[in-house]
């Protein structure tokens, strides 16, 4: 029997009804991430992604904090924080980076670091097909900036994390701005006698703590000090990054030089290293411990 134009009219719109909503309900196709890198290079993914690898300590460790831990399938030597790190294959330590071993795992992104990955190696393991994202971290701004554009790469919103980051140096500097200055000596290794210079986050913390680098004129990042140049200012503060096996030891170097300030009224800050060295959401915290163990010995 032919059906009335009323019901063809009804199925045509329940029809229509429902392909509306099974389009709405479909997931839309991601959008292609691009970004461009602190070489100035476009990094483009077509979806977050899926198999990281972590050129750097502090990049393994930004990444876990931006929520992507479980996508980390390669990292580098010393990658050690958070503990699950250390049970990852590693692609690259002080003697270079492997791209065989870092193409045999197959991944669609790498972080890499600046510092120890020349542009020619970031587009060699480019031309084997990952996406390669090269970050510099020289300041302690770096870290919020680094943490969202590496949650970005994996489709993770991490601006929170970075607002908590940045709200907590900020409570630093509100609480040691009126300190009275103090100038210190930053010890990095001690045999040859070793510290760091320059634009370096390490000095934006000493100055988060209301102290000040006593060699931050110098240039390079890491160098060597002569005594004669250490007793020449004379600092009234000596600060050991893991320049020694532990604070004790630090303690004992430092008293064979009696005629230092710093040794002579006991001025000797032995600092836990790796939070403070990589610059990660852990070094707000550590900056807290540096500056509280400078406000303990500040001449009042």
């Amino acid at each position: 029997m032919p059906q009335s134009p009323e019901v063809h009219l009804r199925v045509s719109a329940s029809i229509c009804g429902l392909i509306c909503f099974c389009l709405a309900a479909a997931p839309a196709a991601a959008a292609p991430i691009t970004l461009k890198d602190d070489l100035g290079r476009t990094v483009m993914l077509e979806r977050p992604a899926r198999r990281i690898v972590t050129l750097a300590p502090f990049l393994t460790e930004l990444a876990f904090s931006a929520g992507l831990g479980s996508r980390v399938v390669g990292v580098s030597a010393f990658s050690d924080y958070p503990p699950q790190a250390r049970a990852l294959p590693q692609v690259a330590s002080a003697a270079g980076v492997s791209p065989e071993r870092i193409a045999a795992l197959h991944p669609d992104l790498v972080l890499a670091w600046s510092d120890s990955l020349r542009p020619e190696e970031a587009e060699r393991i480019a031309r084997l097909g990952p996406a390669v994202f090269v970050a510099r971290a020289r300041r302690l701004a770096d870290v919020p900036r680094l943490l969202v554009d590496i949650g970005t790469l994996g489709g993770r919103d991490t601006r929170s994390l970075a607002t908590r980051y940045d709200a907590r140096l900020e409570s630093l500097r509100r609480t040691y701005a009126h300190r009275a200055p103090l100038a210190v000596f930053l010890e990095i290794w001690s045999r040859p006698l070793t510290t760091i210079s320059g634009r370096h986050f390490i000095n934006e913390a000493l100055g988060l703590c209301g102290a000040r680098n006593v060699f931050a004129d110098l240039p390079g990042v890491a160098p060597e000090v002569s005594w004669e140049e250490l007793y020449a200012r004379d600092p009234p503060v000596i600060v050991g990054l893991a320049s020694a096996p532990d604070a004790a030891s630090f303690r004992a170097n430092w008293r064979r030089h009696p005629t230092l300030s710093a040794v002579r009224n006991a001025r000797l800050v032995f600092a836990a290293a790796d939070a403070l060295q990589r610059p990660t959401l852990r070094t707000p915290e550590a900056i807290a411990g540096l500056c509280a163990a400078l406000d303990a010995v500040r001449p009042r």
